[in-house]
């Protein structure tokens, strides 16, 4: 079968919703089917991140921000006293433009998409929208459309989502999705690659001068608010006096980057704390192998696929008490703190410091049940048996 893929910032973004399209459909294109994506890039049609093996890539040419401004804001917010009364204005003021920006992208990626594919529609079996509601519900007039949601949406949004013929979810977004849907709502879980996330050596150790007498802490994914990068840089500012030997590993990128380092840096001069802004995704497995516990500090999270890699390779987990945080901790036993809160952190890390020897066993019992439960090949091998039984498509 042949498939379009509408993913808007596939190619220029290397986060969890963007690293699971790739490998699923990766995986999807492995089982014999044709995988065509569609995503946004530059005026002269190039994107920083290529494609995998598979996807054909058509990349919609143009000047597009999802983040318009977002860095500027957070280094003028880094600048505002953290207990005063402005941070949190601060924030609203910074939360608002970010969702009227993203908004205003989403509109103009629509009408793009409507404006280059009229016309085209009937050459795909089938079109996987990745996020987008509205532009699911306008492609379900032209051809049998999968909505993929990486997140929950309120009640506001449940006629357009019916429009789609399928809605698919994990972790916290499918619990919440089904309330909404029911049946309509389906499973699609995420995969991991076993044979590249899996205990082992690191080489990041010996190159930032850390042994196996420091206990680092770890944290990989976007630089968001949401993210709570914020709440973890402030907590290990706190247990660093406390855990001197504690180290903090933090990679990835975004707005929030130029605020952490102000936060951190008396830590970073020290060489206690090392950022690492771009780290192929292939090549993860060997930072988290680095890594003794790693921490998820989100103020919301849906499925955290860091965690499940982290476990892969033998980590540990601490993250806060939201969403589907709370299902991979029921299901392998990680550690939740309270959400949104530096001193639930500080204090939940001083407690695992203590017994850091001990906590490798409960890393590798994670690993197991990783490894029995994600798979991309039963996750392409889910999709389509999804787009065949319920959306009627024949192989």
């Amino acid at each position: 079968m042949k498939i379009l893929v509408v993913h808007s910032e596939l190619g220029v973004l290397r986060g969890g919703g963007e690293n699971f399209t790739r490998n699923l459909f990766a995986a999807f294109h492995k089982r014999g089917h044709r995988v065509i994506a569609a995503f946004v890039a530059d005026k002269h049609g190039r994107y920083p991140f290529p494609m995998p093996l598979g996807i054909e890539p058509i990349p919609i040419s143009g000047w597009w921000s999802s983040a318009l401004g977002q860095a500027s804001l957070s280094s003028i917010g880094s600048w505002v006293a953290p207990t005063g009364w402005l941070k949190p204005k601060w924030e609203q003021l910074q939360e608002a433009i970010h969702w009227r920006t993203q908004r205003w992208h989403n509109k103009r990626f629509d009408k793009r998409v409507e404006l280059d594919f009229a016309g085209k529609w009937a050459e795909f079996d089938a079109v996987y929208v990745h996020s987008n509601h509205h532009l699911a519900s306008r492609v379900a007039q032209y051809r049998p459309t999968i909505l993929r949601l990486p997140g929950p949406l309120s009640s506001d949004h449940a006629s357009v989502l019916r429009k789609a013929h399928v809605v698919c979810a994990n972790g916290d977004a499918l619990v919440q999705t089904q309330k909404l849907l029911g049946d309509q709502a389906i499973e699609l879980p995420i995969g991991i690659d076993t044979t590249a996330f899996s205990p082992g050596t690191t080489s990041v150790r010996p190159v930032l001068r850390w042994t196996d007498h420091h206990w680092v802490i770890g944290y990989v994914g976007r630089l968001l608010h949401l993210k709570g990068v914020d709440i973890l840089a402030a907590a290990f500012r706190e247990i660093c006096r406390i855990v001197p030997n504690a180290r903090l590993l933090i990679v990835g990128s975004g707005e929030k980057e130029t605020m952490l380092r102000s936060i951190l840096r008396k830590e970073l001069v020290r060489g206690m704390v090392h950022m690492e802004s771009d780290v192929p995704h292939h090549r993860l497995a060997d930072w988290y192998r680095a890594m003794n516990l790693f921490v998820m500090p989100s103020r919301y999270e849906n499925f955290s696929n860091a965690i499940v890699e982290a476990l892969a390779c033998g980590v540990p987990f601490l993250a806060s008490d939201v969403g589907g945080n709370r299902i991979i901790a029921k299901a392998v036993g990680g550690f939740l703190f309270q959400e949104n809160s530096v001193h639930s952190l500080a204090m939940s890390l001083r407690q695992i410091s203590e017994s850091f020897q001990e906590m490798k066993a409960e890393g590798l019992s994670g690993t197991d049940y990783v490894r029995r439960k994600y798979t991309w090949a039963a996750s392409a091998e889910c999709l389509e048996h999804i787009i065949t039984s319920s959306l009627g498509v024949k192989e």
